[in-house]
């Protein structure tokens, strides 16, 4: 009690140690009961708990099954999108080719007319590609038949197509 009274260094009555004693030991069973009693939880929210991280846990999965499944279709068009493009510039060199090819023929038939039956007879032969095309004959199937190159009737097939 002397401690307390030079601790405030006032007088201290009796009821006023016993009231601050009486509050120090109901502090100290408040801070007992609070770390001796643990939270319980009710079987029916535990059940809902586990549902709720199951899910969570599924959901999971599935989104890194979806993010595996978007890489690959992602990989996918990439390689699509590379061989279409490699075929438009194939497609788009072939057609300056064979635009070039028919000035080339154009213009060698303006400037001299077939007078020799050579380049008539070659005339006739175009005219016979394109009959046995017509009828549904490959261009290796045309080339054996007239015996001439494949590359040979391709390009006159491909004039014909431009000049149509």
């Amino acid at each position: 009690m002397e401690f307390i009274s030079k601790l405030f260094e006032t007088h201290v009555s009796f009821n006023s140690m016993l009231q601050i004693g009486v509050d120090v030991i109901m502090l100290g069973l408040l801070v007992m009961i609070l770390t001796l009693k643990k939270p319980r939880i009710s079987k029916k929210d535990e059940a809902v708990m586990k549902s709720f991280e199951k899910i969570v846990e599924e959901t999971g999965e599935i989104s890194k099954k979806f993010e595996f499944n978007l890489e690959k279709r992602q990989e996918l068009l990439q390689q699509i999108t590379a061989k279409l493009d490699q075929r438009v510039q194939e497609s788009q060199a072939l057609c300056t080719r064979l635009e070039q090819l028919s000035r080339l023929d154009v213009d060698k038939a303006t400037i001299q007319q077939p007078a020799n039956p050579a380049q008539r007879s070659q005339g006739a032969d175009q005219q016979r590609v394109v009959g046995l095309a017509r009828k549904g004959l490959s261009s290796s199937e045309i080339a054996k038949n007239l015996k001439r190159p494949v590359g040979e009737i391709e390009l006159i097939l491909n004039l014909h197509k431009i000049a149509s």
